[in-house]
């Protein structure tokens, strides 16, 4: 009986710890937040409010900032943490393109119901991506919509172009999945067999048909240089490999020049096709 009673708290000693492991890797992957540090109206920007449904029925939030001689637009996959009242500088940053700009928030974040998981951020950025190709009327087979994806938001990207048409693909600071990123700093959490979201975006952009930008920082201390390096060398389509410089928070167009040029260019170069102008201006 004794040696009974002593597997039974072996195993529920074991199945504790694994729900342990899982809960803490959930939390490293999703640092989500409720708490909006901005208001819409903080910024000099149009910006609307939208509440739309992902496939499975989960309300989303999402802010939009309309540009009067807009020509396409750029769908923003943030990162892992806060939400997009941390994001408002993007839309303040580009708005010298001619590009409506949606910044939305994944399940979990922000004013989005439900909870966090790779299949249902997959999900999110499809229907934003569908709320997207509404407004701008986009009949046409490939929109002038473009996903920019930093950190974790370059893996929700990938879910959706992967499948979908879109005009290109900005890819940031991102990993080649959480999976790798789990192996190289915590091993200790078994990530082979207790990571639940691997986002294995290694895989995903040999699917991409858009041209894709990428850029990283070798200072990065997230996600480490060579991670990125590698997805680049994955793309089917590759448009260009820019070096960030600073941390994993600090690296990006702001303290990057050439960076931030190429962005831009790779945005105008691509933004509307003759064949499309007649659908837009309709």
């Amino acid at each position: 009986m004794s040696f009974f009673l002593g597997g039974l708290w072996i195993l529920g000693t074991l199945a504790v710890l694994w729900c342990l492991l899982q809960a803490y890797g959930n939390h490293l992957i999703f640092r989500r937040s409720r708490t909006f540090r901005a208001e819409k109206e903080d910024t000099a920007l149009a910006v609307e409010d939208v509440e739309f449904c992902s496939e499975d029925g989960t309300s989303l939030h999402g802010w939009w900032f309309p540009k009067e001689d807009a020509r396409g637009v750029l769908l923003v996959c943030h990162g892992n943490a806060g939400n997009v009242s941390d994001r408002l500088w993007i839309p303040e940053d580009l708005q010298d393109l001619p590009l409506h700009i949606f910044l939305f928030d994944y399940r979990g974040y922000g004013n989005s119901g439900g909870l966090p998981s790779e299949k249902g951020t997959g999900l999110d950025v499809c229907a934003a991506y569908e709320v997207a190709r509404e407004k701008i009327k986009a009949g046409m087979e490939n929109p002038p919509i473009f996903i920019y994806g930093r950190s974790l938001g370059g893996a929700v990207a990938l879910q959706a172009a992967e499948k979908l048409p879109i005009r290109g693909l900005i890819l940031e600071s991102t990993m080649t999945s959480i999976l790798d990123v789990g192996l190289r700093f915590y091993p200790w959490l078994l990530p082979r067999i207790t990571c639940r979201h691997p986002f294995r975006s290694d895989l995903r952009i040999a699917a991409v048909k858009a041209p894709v930008i990428m850029a990283h920082s070798p200072e990065d201390e997230t996600i480490p240089f060579d991670m990125g390096e590698a997805l680049y060398r994955r793309v089917p389509n590759p448009a260009g490999f820019y070096q960030l410089t600073g941390t994993h928070a600090e690296a990006g167009w702001q303290t990057s020049p050439e960076y931030a040029e190429a962005v831009r260019a790779f945005i105008l170069e691509r933004l509307v096709r003759k064949e499309d102008q007649g659908l837009l201006n309709a």
